[in-house]
């Protein structure tokens, strides 16, 4: 009996110990502390709602549009899933979806995931989306090296530079 007790008064020191700041969660392992005053909680609070800064943004937009230009080099390359024809707003999803769940598991890696940094990021997406066959008639022999002489080729016949390409069809932009 006296070895219970002497082992329920070492539990009761060591849990009144000023040096113990936290328990440890025997499942998980992680630490959780025992006193927590108004200020960490305020900081905790502070750290999760963190502003989004222009340069997180800009990123963010960059990200987007990079990584729609990965899901297209994936759908053309590995997938055999060509540009255009009917099936244009099919592939528009395809492509918007693939970039979308490859932009926010980054996006969420690198602490990118608030909704404005979101929102971002499926406007660079969108951008990319419509806008990059300008791209290609801009630098067609670099993409060609990257994309494949065939991709190329198929990106000019269907579309013209200086336009918007939505749902296959293209629309010029008029420059004055």
């Amino acid at each position: 009996m006296t070895d219970q007790m002497a082992g329920f008064n070492s539990r009761i020191k060591r849990i009144k110990d000023p040096k113990n700041t936290y328990y440890v969660d025997g499942e998980t392992g992680t630490f959780i502390p025992k006193r927590v005053n108004k200020q960490q909680i305020k900081q905790a609070v502070k750290k999760r709602n963190e502003k989004a800064t222009f340069g997180g943004l800009m990123m963010c937009i960059l990200l987007g549009a990079a990584m729609l230009m990965a899901a297209r080099y994936v759908r053309f390359t590995y997938l055999g899933i060509e540009e255009g024809g009917p099936a244009a707003d099919t592939l528009m999803m395809i492509d918007f979806g693939m970039a979308a769940m490859a932009m926010f598991i980054l996006g969420g890696m690198i602490g990118q995931k608030t909704l404005k940094h979101m929102t971002a990021q499926v406007m660079g997406i969108g951008a990319m989306m419509v806008l990059m066959h300008n791209l290609v008639w801009l630098a067609p022999a670099e993409f060609a090296q990257v994309y494949g002489q065939d991709y190329v080729n198929q990106v000019q016949a269907t579309t013209a530079p200086t336009s918007i390409y939505l749902r296959g069809e293209t629309i010029l932009i008029p420059l004055a």
